[in-house]
């Protein structure tokens, strides 16, 4: 019997294939190429079709590997590994907000596109990093079904690597995010900006400092809720553009200078 994830993965291998015929046909193909992988005729674009031939082939060895192992079903690993008993199942887990921040990388790669290479770079780097973040948080969620024992195990294998890498990441992107919001505001206008980010700052530190009882959930969601506003207001205004800057006897300096030589 064909499990749930062969005919996901089986699916999206079939819309793959049909996605390089169309594309071989809109490109120049001739005859059957595209249907018969270049055995009968030209499949037009070549590399167009290698890509989205070999991503379908990909998909059906994903669909092949879920219905070998009987999409992980518990049942059928008892009885392959001829125990009595079906092994521990996955441990319940709550919400994740990863999906959130990937949808929040994938539109600041398609705003960059159009708008501004650093904001392009941004959504990269974001997508990136929510890609490494969410596979081993799916991957953790399926070691045991003890949940203190899935956290433990994320943990070592992750902290070593996430808090300098991200770390310095997240601060580069923070800082890049309020230099647009700064470049945008007027002079005035970029001090009161400034002021408020520092407040902003140093009031949460003194909140979480003061409560360390305080769960590491509601931490996370706090720290989650402010780098998404700073991410959005800096995409917004690198939008919008930078204010005009002005430079004071300018003029007559270029002046002088071309007098003097």
């Amino acid at each position: 019997m064909l499990t749930t994830g062969f005919k996901l993965w089986f699916g999206f291998a079939v819309a793959v294939v049909m996605a390089a015929v169309f594309a071989g046909y809109t490109s120049g193909a001739t005859e059957t190429g595209p249907v018969s992988i270049g055995w009968k005729g030209g499949v037009g674009n070549h590399v167009s079709y290698t890509i989205l031939i070999f991503a379908a082939g990909v998909l059906a060895m994903f669909g092949l590997i879920a219905a070998a192992f009987r999409d992980a079903d518990a049942e059928a690993q008892a009885e392959i590994l001829g125990l009595d008993e079906a092994p521990a199942g996955q441990a319940a887990v709550g919400n994740s907000l990863w999906p959130v921040f990937g949808a929040l990388g994938v539109g600041a790669i398609g705003v960059g596109l159009v708008v501004n290479p650093a904001v392009f770079v941004l959504g990269l780097v974001i997508v990136a990093a929510v890609g490494v973040e969410w596979t081993m948080t799916n991957w953790s969620e399926k070691v045991s079904g003890d949940p203190e024992v899935n956290a433990e195990a994320r943990e070592n294998l992750m902290r070593p690597i996430e808090i300098p890498i991200l770390g310095t990441v997240g601060v580069a992107v923070l800082v890049l995010a309020v230099s647009r919001v700064l470049l945008a505001s007027s002079v005035t206008g970029a001090v009161w900006v400034a002021t408020a980010v520092g407040l902003a700052i140093f009031g949460l530190a003194i909140l979480i400092s003061r409560r360390p009882e305080m769960p590491r959930s509601t931490v996370r969601g706090i720290l989650f809720a402010g780098i998404t506003i700073v991410l959005i207001l800096g995409i917004v205004t690198a939008v919008s553009g930078e204010r005009e800057f002005h430079h004071k006897g300018g003029g007559n300096h270029q002046d002088h200078a071309e007098a003097d030589h």
